[in-house]
């Protein structure tokens, strides 16, 4: 039945007069919006999360970024956006037609990652509360090195306005070693207690491309459980600098984050994806050291031909002053390079980090993808009491699978390597 109406709409789309289909109404005003196909999600949250508003006249592009704005909400299956005729001469009426997704889910699954190991997780969550888009979620992980527990909530237009507000609040201990290695006495280990939560309010452009969001987090950390190497690497400076450490201590920050849309290098659709996060932490409000961190993100995805995409992009980090061990970067979980083990560049962490790939990738369906790949990546600190810096890189080629969206599998061809970036076995999801 919904692919009828569909038909039906792009064959009405198609009767348009032709001045004006071809155009897409273009210098004419906009009369009025309709939207049609919605059964759940409000007209008025459609209405006004896009970027253009009744009475002004249609620019070129408007239409297209409407559909990306819609998109960009994950509420829909389906988003066509075009111009027809209004009651009077230069006036235009915005259809908007769209076909809902399910809204909720209840997920259990079987997982397994390099950093973090076998985990049972599950999770619940409902992604258009009452018709208005909010948000909220809950998940819970119990793994043989990880256990975390999470709930979060967004309200995409807080008070009928513009702006978003996100709420988060999560806790988690994870059993983490200093050194990859074989031999318990050079690997040594220390436990990473995390409790807290974060508030936030979102902003977007005047075209909706891009989304600010201003964030207050605090977190108690702390470190237990700590293993000292009896076989010291690089002078035990950083087992020193872990024992120093242990207790229990407050970390909060604000942060700035804007992004045009989630990151990722699966790029379902030829464009760029960007993300950058300031993340400034101080004494002043309550943390437990003074520091100033910067992450970007940046993604170009390209279609050479039908399921043929070429990605190319990477990460960079930088941070500013003192931060403790545990807020460095690291090269491993959502840093986790393709063709080297996880903690090989820089165990140790960084103070500057970048990662850089190219991806071929050829969609399979239903399979997934099968991709190349060539990436490089590096981490530079300085040395404790000392004026000079530590640096480390690598670089790999190699092939991987991306099976079902869920299971990403790399092979690096020059390191010799193996990498499961993330594994789940499968489980129970139950759309609602």
């Amino acid at each position: 039945m919904r692919a009828l109406i569909i038909i039906i709409v792009i064959a009405a789309l198609h009767g348009l007069p032709q001045n004006l289909y071809a155009q897409g109404g273009i210098g004419h005003t906009l009369e009025k919006i309709e939207v049609r196909g919605n059964e759940k999600t409000r007209a008025e949250l459609i209405r006004r999360v896009l970027p253009i508003e009744q009475g002004t006249p249609l620019r070129e592009g408007d239409l297209e970024r409407c559909t990306e704005v819609l998109e960009r909400l994950s509420l829909f299956r389906t988003v066509l956006v075009n111009a027809k005729p209004g009651s009077n001469k230069g006036q235009a009426i915005l259809v908007v037609y769209v076909q809902e997704k399910r809204f909720g889910g209840l997920g259990l699954s079987l997982e397994y990652t390099e950093l973090n190991g076998f985990g049972l997780s599950a999770d619940a969550h409902h992604a258009n509360l009452n018709g208005t888009g909010k948000v909220m979620g809950a998940a819970y992980t119990l793994g043989e090195r990880l256990k975390r527990w999470g709930f979060q909530y967004t309200d995409p237009l807080v008070l009928k306005s513009n702006q978003s507000f996100h709420l988060q609040v999560s806790g988690s201990s994870a059993d983490r070693d200093l050194y990859r290695s074989s031999d318990a006495n050079v690997r040594g280990r220390y436990d990473l207690e995390r409790i807290g939560g974060s508030l936030g309010l979102g902003h977007p452009s005047p075209q909706r491309a891009f989304r600010l969001i201003f964030k207050y987090a605090f977190e108690a950390i702390q470190v237990g459980a700590f293993e000292k190497p009896t076989v010291l690497t690089n002078g035990g400076l950083f087992a020193n600098e872990i024992e120093s450490e242990i207790g229990r201590e407050a970390l909060s920050y604000v942060t700035l984050e804007l992004h045009k849309q989630p990151t990722t290098i699966w790029g379902q659709k030829p464009g760029f994806n960007f993300g950058a996060r300031l993340d400034i932490s101080t004494k002043a409000i309550g943390s437990v050291s003074n520091f100033i961190r910067l992450r970007t993100e940046l993604y170009r995805h390209i279609q050479l031909y039908p399921n043929h995409m070429l990605s190319l992009g990477g990460r960079g980090g930088l941070i500013w002053g003192t931060p403790p061990f545990y807020e460095r970067f690291y090269l491993d979980g959502e840093n986790q390079l393709r063709g080297v083990d996880r903690r090989d560049i820089g165990p140790e962490g960084g103070t500057q980090f970048f990662m850089a790939e190219a991806l071929y990738h050829l969609r399979i369906k239903p399979l997934g993808s099968a991709y190349a790949f060539a990436e490089a990546g590096g981490l530079r600190r300085p040395i404790p009491n000392t004026n000079r810096h530590q640096e480390d890189t690598d670089f790999s080629v190699g092939i991987g699978f991306l099976l079902f969206n869920r299971i990403d599998i790399s092979f690096g061809i020059s390191t010799g390597t193996v990498i499961v970036k993330s594994h789940r076995f499968g489980g129970i999801n139950i759309d609602l």
